[in-house]
């Protein structure tokens, strides 16, 4: 096909040729309009009709447009032939060879892949974050009565990407018996390559759980990735328990401030502030401000630092020059793990 080629065409922009308007009183002659032009115009057209099948019709004007279609949907067909859409199953089974995915099998394929959780190991190791226990203070409800404890169901989250909830374990699961004048551990874990939680309740002399014997705030038992303890459990010699729940989440922060002077009467030298945390994890502290002290009977402040951590708490200590001045100044510090 080319375009026009009678007398009288015009420049249309570019070199192409085009049409001109007739124009008499200006002594302008319109375009003339060639029998190859309109027979190469008439056979392109008829060209997309015959290869579609439609029968030449000149009571149907539409032909054109239906032979497009037609024409369309044939190539379409043998694309899909060639490249069959998945099936939601084949997809999440990873049968994808010469098959394609549309939009809403992808998303149901993500879904199902975060429903079940990475069963490879390897992957997990690139979501190192500590679980978060999903109640209002992060900690788990524990309810103690003669001889046992009760864990009330909660939902936490795994790794930062997958939602567990405790309801999944029954009643008996989630009920353990005390000992007299004992001191245990409850834990709750997530096995990466089965995606099975589990509750426990470890009893810290025995040798399985402790072989060391290490002391019963050591960093070891700190909660980790896949296993945390969710709640020190202790028993009286009449097996009574008391428990001290313990705050799980992916980030734990906390500052803690001193804003008056404390005058330090022993001849210590120093004198000390304790902070209470009840963490799953022992606690990361920094020094955020420290102002002069704040009254005449001043001693020169020689040192601030932190002693006997724990998950549970820390002794924040401030030391002077003399035994018996005030020598605690303002102080402000971030808590973080």
């Amino acid at each position: 096909m080319d375009r026009i080629n009678g007398a009288g065409t015009t420049d249309i922009g570019g070199g192409r040729r085009g049409f001109r308007d007739e124009n008499l009183g200006g002594g302008v002659e319109g375009t003339e309009v060639t029998a190859l032009w309109a027979n190469m115009i008439q056979e392109e057209i008829m060209k997309v009709c015959t290869e579609a099948g439609l029968s030449p019709s000149e009571a149907d004007w539409t032909q054109l447009y239906q032979a497009i279609n037609i024409l369309l949907d044939a190539l379409f067909a043998d694309v899909e032939a060639a490249f069959p859409y998945a099936t939601t199953p084949e997809a999440i089974a990873g049968v994808l060879l010469n098959k394609i995915i549309n939009p809403k099998t992808l998303a149901d394929v993500l879904a199902a892949r975060i429903a079940a959780g990475p069963l490879d190991a390897s992957v997990a190791t690139y979501l190192n974050v500590y679980p978060t226990v999903l109640t209002a203070d992060n900690k788990a409800i524990v309810t103690p009565s003669a001889g046992q404890v009760v864990v009330t169901p909660f939902k936490w989250i795994w790794r930062q990407f997958k939602t567990v909830d405790l309801s999944a374990l029954n009643l008996a699961a989630r009920t353990f018996a005390t000992a007299a004048s004992k001191t245990y551990h409850l834990r709750l874990a997530f096995d990466v390559n089965t995606g099975v939680q589990t509750l426990s309740l470890k009893d810290l002399a025995s040798a399985g759980y402790n072989p060391s014997a290490l002391a019963e705030g050591n960093v070891a038992f700190d909660g980790g990735y896949d296993d945390t303890i969710i709640a020190r459990v202790t028993t009286d010699a009449g097996n009574v328990p008391t428990v001290k729940a313990l705050r799980n989440a992916s980030r734990l922060t906390a500052s803690a401030q001193r804003t008056t002077p404390v005058f330090s009467s022993t001849g210590a030298g120093w004198v000390s502030d304790t902070i209470n945390l009840d963490w799953s994890r022992q606690a990361l502290v920094s020094l955020d401000t420290a102002g002069s002290n704040v009254t005449s009977e001043y001693d020169s402040l020689q040192g601030i630092g932190i002693s006997s951590r724990t998950r549970y708490s820390f002794d924040y200590l401030i030391s002077g020059t003399s035994p018996s001045y005030y020598i605690t100044c303002p102080y402000l510090i971030g808590i973080s793990a």
